[in-house]
C-alpha cells in the first residue's frame, strides 16, 4: 500500500465520543469504555436504540467509517478557553490514574461471542421485558401486515427498528425470548411465524459468528421472506380439509407477491430478497419454485428454511397438530432436503431441549427447560410442576438434572396433558401485579 493508500484509510477513520454519535454512521470498534461491552462486529447504526445501549453499557468513545456511513460527520466547535486564572495550590490527594484497558482487536471481539449463546437461566425481570418487547413486536408485525392487506405502503423504518429491538434483545435476554416463541396463539400464526423466525434467525447468525450486518440482515429478512402470505386469501390459511393442486399454486405464489411487495421499499439488503426468493427450496432439489440444489443456494436462504420449517413444525395449524421441540428437531436432523451441517449448527444455538419446552422426566414429572447446560446439552435446568401419574399440578421446584439421575424421557406437546405453558409461565416468572 502506499502512503497516499495508508493516508486515506487513517482519513476514512475517525475516532469520536458517544455524544457525536448519530443515525446513519457506520461505527468500527469501540476506543473507550467503563464497563466491558462485547461488540460483535462493525456495523452501520440504523437506530437511536443502538447509541442508547452503547450509552447504558459505558461506551464514551467509538471509531467511525466516514466512508461508509450515510451522514456526514460534522465535528463539533473547540470551545472557548477562559481567562486563566491562578489555582490554589491544592490541599487534597491527587486522583489515581486511570490504567485504560488495551484496546481489543475485531479478531478478538469476534472470538469473545460465546459457543452456546444461552448460558443464563430465565429470571422473572428478563421474562417480563422480554414479554413487553414480544407483545409490542406482535403488534408493530400485525400493524404491517393490515397495511400491506389494505394496499397502502407501510413505514418500512418501524421494521427496521423492531429488527434492531429484536436484536439487541437477542443479545442480552435470550432465555426469555426462547421462552416466549413457545407460547403461540393460534389466531396470529402469520404475525408470530414471522416474529418467531426473525428471533430463530438472529439467534441462528449469533452462534455462527455472523458479521453485524449479517444478523441485522437475517433478522430483517426473518420478518419479510413470507410476507407475500398477507396477500393470500383469509380462507386458504385457515383451510381444514387439506390443499388441492391449485391451492398449492395459489400458495407458492406468496414469494413472487413478497418480492414484488418488498421491492416497494428503499434500501432493503439483498440477503432479506435472497430469503424471501429461496428459503422453500431444498438443498436436494425438491423445493419450489426453481428446485435449486445446495450448490445453488447461499447459506443465508438454507438457514431460512430450517428456521421456517422448525417455527411452522412446532405450532398447531387449523389443519395439523404441532410436534414437541425435540421431536422437531430431529426431523430436521433426519431430513435430507436439508443441509445436515447447518441443521446441526442450529441444533447446537438453541439447544436439543430449547429453552421453553415442555418435557417428561424419568421420575413421572413434566417440567420446563430454564436453562441450558453448555457442558451436558441432555442434562439442563428444568422447572417441574406437574405429577403424570396423578394428574395434578404440584409445587414448582428446581431441577439441575445434572445433579441428579432424573432424566429427560421425551418432549411433549402441551396439548397431551392441556397444559397451558402461558399460565405456567406467569406463575413461575412473572410477578403477581
Amino acid at each position: 500500500m502506499s502512503s497516499n493508500q495508508e493516508a486515506f484509510v487513517v482519513f476514512m477513520l475517525q475516532e469520536i465520543s458517544l455524544s457525536e454519535l448519530k443515525v446513519g454512521m457506520f461505527v468500527e470498534r469501540v476506543v473507550e469504555q467503563t464497563g466491558n461491552v462485547l461488540v460483535k462486529s462493525s456495523g452501520l447504526v440504523k437506530s437511536d436504540n443502538i447509541i442508547k445501549v452503547l450509552e447504558s453499557k459505558g461506551v464514551t468513545r467509538i471509531e467511525i467509517n466516514l466512508n461508509k456511513s450515510k451522514v456526514e460527520y460534522v465535528p463539533p466547535e473547540p470551545p472557548v478557553s477562559p481567562e486563566p486564572t491562578i489555582a490554589p495550590k491544592p490541599t487534597v490527594k491527587p486522583e489515581p490514574t486511570v490504567i485504560k484497558k488495551p484496546k481489543e482487536t475485531a479478531a478478538e471481539r469476534i472470538q469473545a461471542v460465546p459457543d452456546m449463546p444461552f448460558s443464563s437461566e430465565v429470571c422473572p425481570e428478563k421474562l417480563e421485558e422480554a414479554s413487553a418487547l414480544y407483545d409490542q413486536a406482535k403488534d408493530i408485525q400485525k400493524d404491517f401486515v393490515k397495511q400491506l392487506r389494505s394496499g397502502a405502503t407501510p413505514d418500512f423504518n418501524q421494521l427496521n427498528h423492531l429488527s434492531q429491538d429484536i436484536i439487541d434483545s437477542v443479545f442480552d435476554n435470550s432465555e426469555s425470548l426462547a421462552c416466549l416463541m413457545m407460547l403461540k396463539g393460534a389466531d396470529d400464526y402469520l404475525v408470530e411465524h414471522a416474529l418467531n423466525c426473525s428471533i430463530l434467525l438472529a439467534m441462528f447468525a449469533t452462534y455462527k459468528k455472523m458479521s453485524q450486518a449479517e444478523v441485522e440482515d437475517l433478522t430483517q429478512a426473518g420478518l419479510l421472506m413470507d410476507i407475500g402470505m398477507a396477500s393470500l386469501p383469509a380462507e386458504l390459511l385457515t383451510k381444514q380439509d387439506g390443499f388441492s393442486a391449485s391451492d398449492w399454486t395459489v400458495i407458492r405464489s406468496h414469494i413472487d407477491i413478497g418480492y414484488e411487495l418488498v421491492e416497494r421499499f428503499a434500501d432493503v439488503p439483498p440477503i432479506v430478497y435472497d430469503v424471501i426468493q429461496n428459503h422453500h427450496e431444498r438443498a436436494d432439489g425438491s423445493g419450489y419454485p426453481k428446485g435449486k440444489t445446495a450448490q445453488q443456494l447461499s447459506d443465508y436462504a438454507q438457514m431460512a428454511a430450517i428456521v421456517d420449517s422448525y417455527d411452522a413444525m412446532i405450532t398447531n395449524r387449523v389443519y395439523k397438530c404441532s410436534d414437541n421441540a425435540t421431536d422437531a428437531l430431529k426431523k430436521l436432523q433426519s431430513d435430507p432436503s436439508m443441509n445436515t451441517l447447518l441443521v446441526r449448527e442450529f441444533i447446537n444455538a438453541i439447544g436439543l431441549h430449547p429453552l421453553g419446552s415442555l418435557v417428561k422426566l424419568s421420575n413421572d414429572r413434566l417440567a420446563v427447560v430454564s436453562k441450558r447446560n453448555v457442558n451436558d446439552p441432555l442434562k439442563p435446568v428444568v422447572m417441574s410442576f406437574y405429577h403424570i401419574q396423578g394428574h395434578v399440578h404440584t409445587d414448582i421446584e428446581r431441577v439441575d438434572l445434572a445433579q441428579t439421575d432424573i432424566e429427560i424421557v421425551s418432549g411433549i406437546r402441551p396439548e397431551e396433558f392441556s397444559i397451558s405453558l402461558s399460565s405456567f409461565f406467569k406463575k413461575a416468572f412473572l410477578p403477581v401485579s
